[in-house]
């Protein structure tokens, strides 16, 4: 049996060590304070595919009992993003159990703006537009009725069909 009194392979024995040890708990410690306290703000929507808030831009009409129209460009924070569902296939048709999450709103605000675009003479009160957007979002299992979860190849069942229009 070998035993060795030098310091070689220590980690906990001896000044060295003992700071050592005491810096890597430190680092360690601010790594986890600092990823609890960076803001979600600080997320690149433009390479990232996490769940997360993103602004979408919307042009919005209200009218009043008269046809008298305001308008506006309305930007509203929404979700966006992928959830990992860790699904795994079903041997049986059709092979596959969909209960997976989805990017969702987890909490959302009511939030009024003005429209700034009104015909002459549209009624007061035209102007005022509300909206609920997205406050937080996270992954869950999609909830019908709080938004469209048939995905993307039922999308081409809610459009009008196409006109035929002759070419010649």
């Amino acid at each position: 049996m070998v035993t060795g009194g030098g310091r070689s392979g220590s980690v906990s024995g001896g000044a060295r060590g003992s700071v050592g040890g005491r810096v890597v708990a430190m680092v360690a410690v601010g790594a986890a304070l600092l990823a609890l306290l960076l803001p979600a703000a600080a997320i690149n929507p433009q390479s990232t595919l996490e769940c997360h808030r993103r602004q979408y831009t919307y042009k919005v009409h209200k009218s009043d009992d008269d046809g008298r129209v305001c308008w506006d460009f309305v930007n509203v924070m929404s979700c966006w993003g992928r959830c990992d569902s860790n699904e795994i296939a079903d041997w049986k048709f059709p092979y596959k159990r969909s209960h997976h999450p989805v990017c969702m709103h987890e909490q959302t605000q009511l939030t009024e703006v003005t429209l700034r675009h009104c015909d002459d003479g549209a009624a007061p009160g035209t102007e005022m537009y509300s909206y609920h957007e997205a406050a937080r979002c996270a992954c869950s299992v999609c909830k019908s009725s709080e938004a469209s979860c048939e995905g993307l190849r039922y999308r081409g069942a809610r459009r009008a069909p196409r006109a035929d229009v002759p070419r010649g």
